[in-house]
């Protein structure tokens, strides 16, 4: 919009100036004529004696010159001191106009044209007047135009960006709440809505809306599949190990072991989809408890089978109080610590760490991880993925991390996944220090 207000304006200010030099040349040209004509009439009655008292000594602003027929000088006026003027420009005809300098070393504008006298006899009459005057109002008529023309666009700038500000400060504010969205409650347009906004307003409200019944529908689908299938995976597991007691048979044994670690698979997707229902219904509320956060690592470390535990790199403060919810922290760090247990390769080591910060304390789990990408790593936190999809294990349903980060939305603890050097880095916070 500047550069196109700029540009416009440039272009008046040279049309302007083209209009101005125009109607000041017309001015001096016409002024010429009628000073030749005069001239000329005095000529033809009086020959070289002209009684011009505008050309006396005391004149300085209007000049004359006679040429012959051959270009000698034949009569110059008694101010010009015997100066002559300049004939200008033979090739171009008569009469021309043209600028040159005047005797007395001003700027001026002259016109050549012929003439004769009472006798016949042809002359070449140029005529003088000087512009000084002329062109000082002409540079302060392109001051004031320059001058102008600035003022002009600093204002077009300014009262655009006011404009603008004021049409779209609604969008700003509506940015700013868009990036607070709850899809549970989808805010109202504010009153000072503009209407021509009102359409895309309300084509945004369809949309959230839509999201909204979506992620309630997957909401109602995930609880309600949870809930129904408790009681058939209870009774399949309770089936699998009595038969298992009552039968001998190494085939049987097998095939029912193998449906009751499925069915313990299966129990525990359950219950991660119920939790995962209750975090996002806000069933579950964040609290702000004093915890020891090295502590609490201790405990989830010490959770673990004795030979998984020595696996686990400890690197802890005696005490590393914050505030936070002390259950849904427990929960995320067994996750990230199991994840970390079953998909690292054989024999590695995992580092769990309790770092303090200028922000608070922060929980860092780090275990190699070869086989991950950053693409993979972009996908944590989607429900049933697993790097192979055939499972690599039968310990995990693809849920934990869906868990992971449903706590972390929930209680506001920042969790971050980092891949560096083959090794995954899972950091859990900052929270703030007691």
């Amino acid at each position: 919009m500047t550069l196109g207000a700029g540009a416009v304006l440039a272009l008046l200010f040279v049309l302007l100036d083209v209009l101005i030099d125009r109607e000041i040349y017309a001015h001096f040209d016409q002024g010429l004529a009628l000073r030749a004509d005069v001239i000329s009439l005095s000529m033809q009655r009086h020959g070289v004696d002209i009684p011009l008292p505008d050309y006396q000594e005391n004149g300085h602003t209007e000049f004359f010159t006679v040429y012959g027929a051959r270009g000698e000088v034949l009569l110059t006026s008694p101010n010009s001191r015997g100066i002559a003027l300049p004939a200008g420009p033979r090739d171009a005809g008569l009469p021309r106009y043209f600028d040159a300098r005047l005797p007395d070393g001003h700027a001026g504008r002259l016109l050549a044209r012929a003439a004769h006298d009472g006798t016949g006899a042809h002359w070449t009459l140029v005529v003088g007047t000087e512009r000084e005057r002329w062109d000082a109002v002409e540079r302060s008529v392109h001051s004031m135009l320059a001058v102008g023309i600035a003022l002009a666009l600093a204002i077009v700038v300014a009262l655009s960006l006011w404009q603008v500000r004021a049409a779209f400060g609604f969008l700003d504010r509506a940015g700013r709440v868009v990036e607070r969205l709850d899809p549970d409650a989808p805010p109202a347009p504010g009153p000072d809505m503009p209407r021509e906004l009102a359409p895309f307003v309300g084509a945004l409200q369809v949309g959230v809306g839509r999201l909204r019944d979506a992620i309630q529908r997957e909401r109602r689908f995930s609880r309600d599949v949870a809930h129904e299938l408790r009681t058939p995976v209870s009774e399949i597991r309770a089936s699998a190990e009595a038969a298992l007691a009552t039968t001998s048979e190494p085939l049987a044994r097998d095939a029912l072991r193998a449906a009751i670690a499925g069915s313990e698979r299966m129990q525990r997707g359950i219950d991660t989809l119920l939790s995962l229902a209750r975090i996002e219904s806000g069933q579950e509320r964040p609290a702000a408890d004093p915890l020891d956060l090295a502590g609490l690592l201790r405990e989830t470390v010490a959770a673990q089978p004795p030979r998984r535990r020595a696996c686990v790199d400890l690197r802890l403060p005696d005490k590393a109080w914050a505030v936070g919810d002390a259950g849904m922290l427990e929960r995320m760090l067994a996750n990230l610590l199991g994840n970390a247990l079953e998909y690292a390769p054989a024999h590695a080591r995992i580092a769990c760490h309790v770092l303090r910060t200028p922000l608070g304390w922060m929980v860092e789990i780090a275990n190699p991880a070869p086989e991950l990408d950053e693409g993979d790593v972009a996908r944590f936190g989607q429900r049933f993925w697993r790097k192979h999809a055939e499972g690599g294990t039968a310990q995990h349903a693809g849920l934990g991390l869906a868990l992971c980060h449903a706590l972390s939305e929930a209680a506001g603890i920042p969790l971050q996944f980092h891949l560096e050097d083959g090794v995954l880095h899972a950091r859990v916070g900052p929270l703030p220090a007691l």
